[in-house]
């Protein structure tokens, strides 16, 4: 199971939480609600934000408490994520979806080095520091989890 921190009105973060949001926004989306531009917010969950307001009508929709605050209830309401078959990565893979990630990863404020589709010791490096960072579990394999909280 994914574990998401819970987000709150006057959350702002844009390190850690930047991801977070985006993954809220795309589920809000996915479970038919507007939040507004993805990463449009850049960290925030404002106050009578478009993401705020989104949240707000999923969980009153869902028989959840329509605080705004997102939660393991509200998260766990959330549709989840197709990662559309990404395949998972380790040192030593190479090819298109390690330059994906290398992108993505370098994006997040991690440097992978080189975008050069050749999953090597920077990249490694990068995958365990945002592993650390976001409390899953630091292994440098890009399996599910880490796919997920990346949101490529």
């Amino acid at each position: 199971m994914q574990i998401f921190p819970t987000l709150k009105e006057g959350t702002v973060n844009p390190v850690v939480f930047r991801l977070h949001i985006q993954t809220l926004q795309r589920a809000l989306v996915r479970a038919g609600f507007d939040p507004g531009p993805i990463g449009d917010n850049n960290g925030d969950l404002v106050a009578g934000s478009k993401v705020a307001t989104a949240a707000r009508a999923f969980q009153a929709a869902n028989g959840l408490p329509a605080n705004g605050t997102v939660g393991p209830e509200t998260w766990e309401a959330l549709p989840g994520e197709d990662m559309q078959g990404l395949p998972t990565l380790q040192q030593g893979s190479q090819g298109g979806a390690v330059a994906l990630l290398q992108r993505v990863i370098r994006d997040s404020g991690f440097d992978p080095g080189p975008i050069s589709g050749a999953f090597g010791p920077g990249t490694d490096a990068a995958v365990k520091k945002f592993q650390n960072l976001m409390s899953i579990e630091v292994d440098g394999i890009v399996g599910g989890q880490t796919w997920t909280t990346l949101n490529p």
